[in-house]
């Protein structure tokens, strides 16, 4: 799993992601002033927040996820993704990667 300072050096400049998870894939915009923008072609597009705490990446959606906060720790994997995993659970809840 990513540390504090490599999960805040990924995230230091606006980011383009894609992610996949079970049955749902998009994209999103993370932007180094806290904000993002998502979209997911099975359910529409959203706004929100996001926030580094205790080495993990931690989000609010404005609509998806009804608004609650989730946060998670990211891993590298061999081929350049990186796994995400619920922070509190540690549940697996996808992959994603840069994209430029």
């Amino acid at each position: 799993m990513l540390d504090a300072d490599e999960m805040q050096a990924l995230l230091a400049q606006d980011r383009k992601i894609a992610f996949k998870r079970l049955s749902f894939a998009g994209s999103a915009v993370l932007r180094a002033d806290g904000t993002f923008e998502v979209s997911i072609p099975r359910l529409g597009e959203d706004t929100g927040s996001w926030w580094l705490e205790d080495g993990r990446i931690c989000s609010r959606w404005a609509e998806f996820r009804r608004g609650q906060e989730l946060c998670a720790s990211a891993g590298g994997l061999p081929d350049g993704t990186y796994r995400a995993m619920h922070g509190a659970f540690g549940t697996r809840l996808g992959e994603f990667w840069f994209v430029n």
